[in-house]
Formats: structure tokens, C-alpha cells, sequence
């Protein structure tokens, strides 16, 4: 027979069960089954535990509070979770305070306001230091053109290295090249000859300038040439070369022999003297041992600029 709360009742017949069922052995209350467990609950029970009683009392209330007390801890440790890996490392000697800190920054270093003034003192110290050379003036040495002036150009510890001028020996726009470099039938002879330099075509008179810097070293005429002015310079590595300017007229020829010219100036104008089909500048570049060179490629090579275009 089944006992309820210590009260014995008998199980009901299938006549019962499939019938109405009259309850002959009343349940015991919630309230006689505790107060049965107090007195025969052991000390250690939650019966005679006044906070355990607590609990089996007033379940509800109890774990709200304990609900809430995880919920917070659970709180702090995402914020942690979250805070300290996204910092990187922090360390005992670090910092993770915003924004007046850097992340990261040693808690007892100084900021880089109050280095500046060491930072400007040590600059000096950068030429030795490999990632600095952008900012340290530790470069290889600045070229420029002779129009560049030393002072401005040169910056800290950085070496001008003052190239010399180079100009074509007519202006932009004023000639058309119409015979280059290179093994040609004459039009005059009709022989195959070496052409040794270029035909620059210009209207008559137009004026022909010194290429650089030189000392003339021949001013002569012939059938073949006409007037032909050759001037000697030296090149930025030591080297000696020659410029040469054929088919002037003597009328027009402003230097001799002898004569310094600078890059630039004036020596003569474009004629039609000699083996010539129309005014043209026979021009040539020759080297060291007065050898012809091609002289496009050469002046380009070596930074030919044009008249009033040297400072831009």
C-alpha cells in the first residue's frame, strides 16, 4: 500500500479508475510536509539550516539574486575578454588608458613633446642611421645644371654636384632636321659619303649658339664647309669633346680663335656656304680624339636643354 506524507491510502480498483473516483485517503498539504521534515530533519539538512530552509522556502527570490550575481561577473569578464586582447600585450609597466595615453606607451616614459628638444639635437645623428635617410640629408650627391645656384640647391650635408650647361645650338621651333647622322649619297658629288653630323634647316640669318662652355679652337673656311667654327669643352667627368658649326658665312662669325665662349652665347648665324642646297646648320659633336659622334643621341644622352628653358 503506498504511502503519502506517512498516510497510508489503498489503491483505487479498476471499478474506480473507469468509475468516479471518491478520495478515501486525503493528500497531505504542502504545510504538514514541511513542518514533518523540520522535526525529522538532520542538522545538516537544509530543513535545519536556517539559509538552506531559506532557499527550499523561497526558491524563486533566491536564485534571482544568484542569476544576478553571475550575470554581472559574466559582464566583467567579457569586457575584459574584449579590452585587453584588441590593446595587444599589456604589461605591468603599461598603459591602457584613453585617449591621454598611448596604447602600449610604458607608464613611466616620457611623451614626444616632452623629447622634442632632444629629437632636435640628435638629427644630426641620423646620417648613420639607414632607415632615416629620407630625412636625414645623408643622400648620394644632388646634380643640377650650371643655372642652379649653389647655395639654394646644396641642403645640409648633401653635395651639389654642379654639371655644365648643355644647349642646342638653335632655339626650339627655329629648324627642322633634314639629314641625320649616317652613310648618305651626297647630293652635291653624288658619292657615298659619311655624313658627320646633322643638317638643322632654318631660315637664313637665324642665330647659331655656343652649345657650352669653350675655348674656339678653329675658325676656317672652305669649298666643301664653308665657314666651319670648332669649339672645344670639357665634360662634367674631366673628358674633352668638341662642337663644330658649318655652311656660316664669314660676315656673320663673332668669335675667333682663341676666343672664350659661355653656353648660350652667340657666335655666328645659319648660311648656305659651301656644298649646301638651301640655309641649313651643319652641326657635330665630336670626342677626345676629334672623332665624329652621332650628336642627337648625345646631346639628348647628356641633358641638352634649349635656350631659355635652362632654369625650368
Amino acid at each position: 500500500m503506498p504511502e503519502f506524507g506517512g498516510i497510508e491510502c489503498p489503491l483505487p480498483s479498476r471499478r474506480q479508475i473507469h468509475g468516479p473516483v471518491t478520495v478515501s485517503c486525503p493528500l497531505p498539504s504542502r504545510r504538514s510536509l514541511r513542518e514533518r521534515d523540520r522535526e525529522a530533519a538532520p542538522p545538516s539538512s537544509p530543513a535545519a539550516d536556517p539559509a538552506r530552509r531559506a532557499m527550499v522556502e523561497a526558491p524563486d527570490e533566491v536564485r534571482e539574486r544568484h542569476n544576478a550575481g553571475r550575470a554581472s561577473l559574466l559582464v566583467a569578464l567579457a569586457a575584459m575578454t574584449v579590452a585587453i586582447p584588441a590593446t595587444g600585450f599589456v604589461g605591468p609597466d603599461s598603459s591602457i588608458s584613453l585617449p591621454s595615453r598611448a596604447v602600449g606607451t610604458p607608464a613611466g616614459g616620457g611623451s614626444w613633446a616632452t623629447g622634442a628638444a632632444d629629437g632636435v639635437t640628435r638629427a644630426s645623428d641620423l646620417s648613420a642611421t639607414v632607415t632615416a635617410a629620407s630625412r636625414a640629408k645623408a643622400r648620394t650627391p644632388l646634380e643640377s645644371t650650371g643655372c642652379v645656384a649653389t647655395d639654394t640647391a646644396a641642403n645640409g650635408s648633401r653635395t651639389v654636384v654642379e654639371t655644365p650647361q648643355l644647349l642646342w645650338p638653335l632655339t626650339q621651333g627655329s629648324y627642322t632636321i633634314t639629314s641625320g647622322f649616317s652613310m648618305r649619297i651626297s647630293p652635291i658629288s653624288g658619292q657615298l659619303l659619311q655624313h658627320e653630323g646633322v643638317d638643322m634647316s632654318a631660315p637664313l640669318g637665324t642665330p647659331v649658339h655656343a652649345v657650352a662652355d669653350g675655348t674656339v679652337v678653329e675658325v676656317s673656311s672652305d669649298y666643301r664647309s664653308g665657314t666651319y667654327v670648332r669649339i672645344q669643352h670639357t665634360a662634367a667627368d674631366g673628358s674633352t669633346y668638341f662642337s663644330a658649326y658649318a655652311h656660316e658665312y664669314m660676315d656673320d662669325i663673332l668669335v675667333k680663335q682663341g676666343d672664350t665662349v659661355t653656353a648660350g652665347e652667340q657666335i655666328g648665324a645659319v648660311g648656305s656656304n659651301g656644298w649646301s642646297t638651301g640655309p641649313h646648320l651643319h652641326f657635330e659633336i665630336r670626342d677626345a680624339s676629334n672623332t665624329a659622334v652621332e650628336p642627337t643621341g648625345w646631346m639628348e644622352e647628356h641633358g641638352a636643354t634649349y635656350i631659355g628653358q635652362e632654369c625650368r
